[in-house]
């Protein structure tokens, strides 16, 4: 028996480089990839920044390029256009203030200390498709391990995030945004399946306002062939 042990300890000291090595290998893979999220997060809203300050010039710009017997249609199909956009930015802080709201509710409903604080976190967190959520329950799993000191009401916290971001992000999201774009939820759906796939981070975050703009294209030329 102690020979057994003894093997058995030579082994685990054997082998310790090298899970450690792969444990640090996955831990900084994680680290870049949440640090490229939210890089590309910052870039998305920087250029959306712009394209709000200087959607004037911007539209005055793209006008000019198009020839003067279109003109009045690009304008129309622009003026859809800004207003679907509009309609979106409303669904998206709707969806970013429920969220906020339900939170922070819950957690000071099982008593996790600073619940308006993480409320308006994970409310702010919710505008970043996907990933979001986990940055959003970073902070209340912290307050609640090292604040509380309570593993049990870390788990409750863990069940409260998991249970929010999918009924709102599943099932309430879709529906909204359907309504502000229409678009039905199913392609909502498909919409950030295809923008993730194809785009990352940057598709999720474009790929409904790109989808009900391609709708809007749609119809109006539509309308004008069988006009």
């Amino acid at each position: 028996m102690p020979i057994d042990l003894r093997q058995a300890y030579n082994d685990s000291v054997h082998n310790l480089p090298g899970l450690l090595a792969g444990h640090l290998s996955s831990v900084v893979e994680n680290v870049f990839m949440l640090v490229n999220w939210m890089f590309q997060t910052i870039l998305v809203l920087l250029v959306a920044f712009f394209l709000v300050k200087d959607a004037h010039f911007i539209r005055h710009f793209f006008e000019e390029l198009v020839p003067q017997g279109y003109r009045t249609d690009a304008r129309d199909v622009a003026a859809d256009v800004y207003r679907m956009l509009g309609a979106y930015m409303r669904g998206q802080l709707a969806i970013c203030a429920l969220v906020g709201l339900v939170t922070g509710i819950a957690l000071w409903f099982v008593g996790v200390p600073y619940a308006l604080v993480l409320g308006i976190v994970a409310g702010v967190t919710a505008f970043i498709p996907f990933i979001g959520p986990f940055l959003g329950a970073l902070p209340a799993v912290a307050v609640a391990a090292f604040v509380s000191q309570s593993s049990g009401k870390v788990v409750v916290v863990l069940i409260l995030y998991f249970v929010i971001s999918n009924v709102i992000y599943n099932f309430i999201s879709p529906k909204v945004f359907g309504d502000a774009v229409h678009l039905s939820p199913m392609l909502i759906i498909v919409a950030f399946v295809v923008g993730g796939y194809l785009g990352g981070i940057l598709g999720l975050f474009v790929a409904v306002p790109v989808a009900a703009t391609l709708r809007i294209l749609f119809i109006y030329a539509h309308e004008r062939v069988y006009a």
